[in-house]
């Protein structure tokens, strides 16, 4: 596909996202869908009150776009049913995640809560070889909770496991669909050589995903700040896939690119409407594909460097408070440090975007070695 047809399919995209958007924040203030109070995060950074009753689940029309486009130019695409499964139960689960736990104060989400918290179980019986396996998996499964709740801490709404459930199914899904495929289990490092890792690929790749998509929603918590510096990181991969050869992967890369900037307009500071889970689990997911479709992987250190910066920071903080009781950042993750230290939302997601470019384009010279 020409550069001339890229640059068209992303302005259609944009446009197409602009339109959806207008309707769609009316309908989210009709069905009430805003932001709530964050209690831990209000209580350090009270200047965030302003932010409630800002209209949430907004990915909802950057997944819609996708899905659309992908099936007007990608529909002959071998991995169009992996891309198309990926953003449609990413939007899904996404959904189920928010609605638990921002707007968990109704009574269907406070039963979901219970449920998945207390009768997670119930379908097991108490006798026979079922009940033995129940006794010797429970133990293993309530240690497993217990790491999940350290290195995320208590929540209202949707347990850490439960979500993590959720994000495996997911990372499953791409790893079979790709296990199964043509994909070859290569890692190719840059000035070292190519390494064929097997199933170990695998493995890497799922940590890829859930990695990516949990960075995506922590990066997540300022006006602009995730919609702006994803669109610089899809921008480097289309720009990446375009320069080699891979048309399918460049066009899904410029449809992400027009739909978010497109989504970005409504986020600036003040948003109209927040992109939450709905968008993020799917999109930090589908960075991690556009890079592993292309063989590219070690060039999301770089691209997606402020991803990682932005889920370290979270993970370091939480893990220093438990066992040292010091907090290495006023607040994590990161950028609500540098807010905490008295500098203008506004100032922090602008130098985040120009961090972004910069890593992109070192990513991008790192993926052309």
């Amino acid at each position: 596909m020409e550069i001339t047809n890229y640059i068209v399919t992303t302005l259609i995209s944009f446009t197409l996202t602009v339109a959806a958007s207008i309707p769609f924040i009316r309908f989210l203030y009709k069905l009430n869908i805003r932001r709530i109070s964050k209690a831990e995060l209000d209580s350090v950074l009270p200047g965030r009150s302003i932010k409630l009753g800002t209209p949430i689940m907004g990915g909802a029309v950057i997944v819609f776009t996708i899905m659309l486009f992908s099936s007007i130019y990608l529909y002959d695409w071998e991995y169009y049913p992996m891309i198309m499964l990926l953003v449609f139960f990413g939007g899904i689960f996404g959904a189920i995640d928010e609605y638990v736990n921002t707007l968990g104060r109704t009574l269907l989400a406070i039963r979901i809560s219970k449920s998945s918290e207390n009768k997670a179980y119930s379908f097991l019986s108490k006798s026979g070889v079922v009940g033995l396996a129940k006794m010797a998996f429970l133990p293993l499964w309530r240690l497993f909770e217990e790491v999940l709740r350290v290195s995320g801490g208590n929540q209202k709404g949707m347990q850490n496991h439960n979500k993590f459930l959720m994000h495996v199914s997911l990372a499953l899904m791409v790893c079979l669909y790709l296990f199964f495929g043509s994909h070859e289990s290569i890692l190719v490092i840059p000035w070292v050589g190519s390494f064929h890792l097997g199933i170990f690929y695998y493995i890497l790749l799922a940590f890829l995903l859930l990695g990516f998509s949990n960075a995506f929603g922590i990066t997540d918590g300022m006006d602009g700040l995730s919609a702006g510096t994803h669109a610089v990181s899809f921008g480097f991969y289309a720009v990446l896939a375009a320069h080699l050869g891979y048309s399918q992967i460049a066009t899904l890369a410029f449809i992400i690119v027009g739909a978010e900037l497109a989504f970005l307009y409504f986020n600036i500071n003040p948003a109209r409407m927040e992109m939450s889970d709905v968008g993020t689990l799917p999109l930090g997911m589908l960075l991690v594909i556009i890079a592993v479709l292309m063989q590219k992987e070690v060039s999301l250190l770089l691209i997606g460097g402020i991803f990682i910066v932005e889920v370290f920071s979270s993970v370091a903080q939480q893990w220093s408070v438990k066992l040292t009781g010091k907090r290495i950042f006023l607040v994590a993750p990161i950028h609500h440090h540098f807010e905490k230290l008295g500098w203008p939302e506004t100032k922090i997601t602008m130098r985040f975007w120009l961090i972004s470019i910069i890593l992109g384009f070192l990513g991008l010279l790192v993926a052309l070695v």
